[in-house]
């Protein structure tokens, strides 16, 4: 059958061209009202602005005696200042008396401040009495006090649409009386392996043949995303097979397959994709590990054909279909894509200069500064060089070499690590 989509076969895009190619496809996802328990890890869909200051009203953040700060000025271990006790104030009660000059309230950790005091001296500070007690040291107006409002005022936003819910703000959601939270929908991607050769993790393995890796690393990725990995299976080396799972596949939000998007006679992904009216805009990418990645849109579902090699199908995943994931699930634009740090290299690297290269490095920081440290192993078969590092070092096209101490742009794809 004739190539549907020639020009952009034929073309092989930089690394931002494909980004902006996918990314200008993805439309972000509706909302879901949702119990604030199970929103840790979802992005916020509006704004959240509370209807009471919080705290609620002036309380002691300590344990100790409600005074005015005024009466405890030449208070000294030597010299106490006596003050009259009036009451005790236990957490969860409203004062009954005020505090004149002269006199103090016991007061707990969280209770509500009585009229007339403006500090609160620590129990550890004082020496109690019958109905006395004894300051042992001055406080300032306003020391150990919660002031109604510190923390939130009511009607002033406290929480962003757009960011991701941690325990945090899920504390903070429940100060507010927010049982129920409206979130971004979780998308739910699908993910296909493809090739004769692969076998799943519980079966046997013939000459010949691979276990399928990707379908696992791929859900954790997603998973990792904010999205819902469902695992199709592996699909055989026919087009009658391909397409079947592909029209499968589309009743998730999004389709992930791996292998058959190269240039090889059981590459079946590609023609499969044409024939089902899918509009492909993209096949190749300048970069290395991951050149052939496939991308278009088929019944309003973004695709992405990812190369079959363990860890282009990663590298891809982590540059292309993160960010579409992302972008879908609402996060501001300046979180769609890995951050990225200046490190420094720790020893002297080679690249083939043919296009961008992303070596996988070991990231960490020491003193001011970032280091990286390239795996020795670096090809794109070689799965175990994905589980000891956490960054990619970028290595700009027509660059073969780069020398120690040398300062190189470095994608994190997991947190860094100090030390050395």
């Amino acid at each position: 059958m004739k190539d549907k989509n020639p020009v952009t076969t034929d073309r092989i895009f930089t690394v931002e061209e494909a980004q902006q190619v996918v990314l200008e496809a993805i439309v972000p996802f509706g909302h879901e009202r949702m119990p604030l328990l199970s929103c840790l890890g979802r992005v916020l869909a509006e704004p959240v602005t509370p209807s009471s200051d919080i705290p609620p009203y002036d309380n002691s953040s300590v344990d100790g005696y409600a005074v005015r700060a005024a009466d405890t000025r030449e208070a000294t271990s030597e010299r106490p200042c006596l003050l009259e006790t009036v009451e005790e104030i236990p957490a969860g009660k409203i004062p009954q008396n005020g505090v004149a000059s002269g006199q103090a309230a016991r007061i707990m950790t969280g209770a509500v401040m009585p009229v007339g005091a403006d500090a609160v001296v620590m129990v550890e500070n004082t020496h109690t009495r019958e109905r006395t007690v004894e300051i042992l040291k001055p406080v300032a107006p306003g020391q150990n006090v919660r002031y109604r409002g510190e923390d939130v005022r009511a009607g002033e936003p406290a929480l962003a649409a757009g960011i991701e819910l941690g325990p945090g703000e899920i504390g903070l959601l429940a100060s507010f009386r927010r049982s129920f939270v409206t979130v971004t929908r979780k998308p739910t991607v699908a993910i296909l392996s493809t090739g004769d050769e692969v076998v799943d993790i519980d079966e046997r393995a013939e000459p010949g043949q691979i276990v399928n890796s990707n379908s696992y690393s791929l859900a954790a990725l997603v998973r990792k995303a904010g999205a819902t990995p469902i695992l199709q299976g592996i699909v055989r080396d026919t087009e009658k097979d391909v397409k079947e799972a592909i029209k499968e596949a589309l009743c998730a939000d999004f389709v992930l397959s791996t292998g058959g998007v190269s240039v090889g006679d059981y590459d079946f992904v590609k023609q499969a994709l044409i024939d089902l009216g899918a509009d492909m805009r993209l096949w190749r990418v300048r970069m290395k590990p991951g050149k052939p990645l496939a991308f278009g849109v088929i019944e309003n579902k973004p695709y992405f054909g990812l190369p079959g090699n363990p860890v282009s199908c990663m590298v891809s995943f982590l540059l292309f279909t993160r960010p579409a994931l992302r972008k879908a699930m609402g996060y501001p634009a300046s979180e769609w894509h890995l951050p990225m740090v200046a490190a420094t290299l720790t020893h002297p690297i080679r690249a083939g200069g043919d296009r961008r290269h992303y070596l996988r490095a070991r990231v960490f920081y020491r003193g001011d500064r970032f280091y990286a440290s390239a795996a020795t192993g670096q090809g794109s078969g070689m799965l175990s060089s994905m589980t000891g590092t956490n960054g990619l070092i970028v290595v700009e096209t027509g660059v073969t070499a780069i020398a120690e101490n040398s300062e190189v742009e470095t994608l994190l794809m997991r947190p860094w690590q100090s030390g050395g």
